[in-house]
């Protein structure tokens, strides 16, 4: 058999840096490529034996792995954070780039990034599209209140948004031009909300193609707004090895600090991880907690054995990531019974 040579990509939207290297760490062939599909096609294909391309993921990484699918033995994109010899080289340059992304393929310091397949790929756009929606609402919502403050407009809750309000705080701006500002930032504000009634509409439409989406709403907690979120960044739970390396991508899990064989520190909430995935886990235990269900109880119990409330909603929002991802993989129905509920001081579930 031929051994495999490495193909690695510096990809750009016009052109690609391209380096063919040699199982033994030769550089073979370097070359640009035009970022199209029928050229980097007609280039791979073009290259004699197995292959394996290496590139970093972003923007172009899901056309890339479309248009290479069968051409090479694998299309690896990796993640750029943690290719500190690329990323913080002194003297970086596209041609540079793709020989030491080669030097740590060989090294086996490439961490994989998963590239959904449609239709999850096309639901994780809208959802995420849907997420900064609502980041960019709650900015311009940010940005009408302290316009308030500045001027030492006082204001109560959510009533400088209201439009049965709007008139009175505009009519105690100091002048014409800030109160222009103030109405620019309204306007904003209707925009915006009026898309993200869109995106959250064709979030729905996509997810009704996804039957599993509508199986996990019947997760305690899960709705019509977290399910497809949960799905969408999920996409195939088979893909992860155990319930850790499941819990730590969507930020849920610990760290640990070990050192010389020892725990230096007591084993806290990690900070990596999904950050949107995560958000999407901790609306959906919140929710759970306004029925009577065991994920309620499980809550119950916790805090009666005395756990905070921010560490016994983590625990609830874990515990759903387990089950609907249990629920994926087996294709059963949600039970409530077979939700794991710890036992109090009292034995009482």
């Amino acid at each position: 058999m031929q051994a495999m040579k490495t193909v690695t990509l510096d990809a750009h939207t016009e052109r690609s840096q391209m380096a063919v290297i040699s199982p033994e760490g030769e550089i073979l062939i370097e070359l640009q490529v035009e970022t199209t599909p029928e050229e980097l096609r007609r280039v791979v294909s073009g290259i004699p034996g197995p292959k394996r391309v290496v590139l970093e993921n972003g923007p172009l990484s899901a056309m890339i792995h479309d248009a290479l699918d069968g051409l090479a033995e694998q299309v690896v994109s990796c993640d750029p954070t943690r290719n500190a010899l690329v990323s913080r080289s002194d003297s970086s340059n596209d041609r540079l780039d793709a020989r030491r992304l080669g030097i740590l393929d060989r090294a086996g310091a490439t961490h994989e990034v998963y590239v959904p397949p449609e239709p999850y790929r096309t639901l994780r756009s809208l959802v995420h599209y849907d997420h900064m929606l609502a980041r960019t609402v709650t900015r311009t919502k940010n940005q009408l209140k302290a316009l308030c403050r500045r001027y030492g407009v006082r204001y109560r809750g959510a009533g400088v948004y209201r439009k049965a309000g709007r008139k009175e705080f505009l009519e105690k701006m100091p002048n014409a031009h800030v109160r222009w500002q103030m109405r620019s930032l309204y306007r904003q504000l209707d925009g915006f909300r009026l898309e993200r009634i869109q995106a959250q509409r064709m979030v729905s439409k996509h997810a009704r193609k996804i039957e599993v989406v509508k199986k996990l709403k019947k997760v305690p907690g899960l709705g019509p707004r977290t399910a497809p979120a949960l799905v969408a960044w999920i996409a195939d739970p088979s893909r992860f090895r155990n319930e850790s390396g499941l819990s730590s991508y969507a930020g849920l899990g610990l760290k640990n600090d070990i050192s010389n064989w020892k725990v230096t520190k007591r084993a806290r909430a990690s900070k990596r991880g999904n950050r949107e995935l995560k958000r999407a886990l901790f609306l959906s235990a919140r929710g759970a907690l306004n029925g009577t269900n065991a994920l309620r109880a499980r809550y119950d119990a916790r805090m009666a054995a005395g756990w905070e409330d921010r560490k016994a909603i983590r625990d609830v929002a874990r515990t759903i990531l387990f089950v609907a991802c249990a629920i994926w993989r087996s294709g059963k129905e949600y039970d409530d019974a077979k939700v794991g509920v710890p036992k109090t001081e009292d034995g009482a579930r």
